[in-house]
């Protein structure tokens, strides 16, 4: 067995074996697969180590999420995002993100916003390293704890969603320099939000994810 396969392969746990082949393989396509590739099921659940019922029920679930397209006698594609799609996403972005940011500086307990002073450290640790793929996992971990914080489990759960549309789009949009502007606006908000300028915070954020948008809808371009 190779080594990415043994990577995505489904634990044997209490956890239902469907969720876990639906959150594995949601992990393979945003970072294995490109837009527009084909999905086999037979290599999709040997890489899983799942039944081939199992796999086409994680893909059904993830067309429902709008990562997959289904397109008659062509099978499964990894969905794909044009310059329309990025921008509509990113507009979702910006309005739930921004909010999130002003309802955390409001209702965020003590320890909350610690723990989001951590997740700041340990983005700007990653942001040091260069490695695009380390900035965007220190990044959910911010977003993580910031949606804890802001007491809203709807944002949370169509921010995530959201998240997984645009993983690929994301990865593909950070060079270097884009990551050390990306964290300097970053440091802004955070400072902003520590000192509880809430509106102030949102309104540097939105800056942000503006300039976020611009730049993934330069990679969409690249993918053409």
């Amino acid at each position: 067995m190779t080594e990415l396969a043994e990577g995505y392969r489904v634990a044997r746990s209490a956890a239902p074996v469907r969720e876990q082949a639906v959150i594995n393989l949601r992990n393979l396509l945003t970072s294995k697969y490109h837009p527009g590739d084909r999905i086999t099921e037979a290599a999709v659940g040997e890489l899983l180590g799942t039944s081939r019922t199992t796999v086409r029920e994680a893909l059904r679930q993830l067309e429902a999420e709008g990562l997959v397209e289904i397109v008659p006698g062509k099978g499964p594609t990894v969905a794909m995002v044009d310059e329309g799609d990025i921008r509509d996403l990113y507009e979702i972005r910006e309005v739930l993100e921004s909010f999130a940011i002003l309802l955390f500086t409001e209702r965020a307990t003590a320890d909350e916003r610690a723990r989001l002073a951590n997740a700041f450290g340990d983005l700007e640790k990653a942001h040091e390293s260069g490695d695009a793929p380390q900035v965007l996992a220190a990044k959910q971990i911010f977003y993580d704890v910031l949606f804890e914080g802001a007491h809203n489990n709807a944002i949370s759960t169509l921010a995530q969603r959201i998240y997984w549309r645009v993983a690929r789009v994301r990865l593909a949009s950070l060079s270097a320099e884009r990551i050390r502007v990306g964290i300097e606006e970053l440091r802004i908000v955070h400072r902003l939000m520590e000192s509880g300028q809430g509106q102030k915070a949102a309104d540097a954020y939105a800056i942000h994810m503006q300039n976020a948008r611009d730049a993934a809808v330069e990679a969409v371009k690249r993918f053409r």
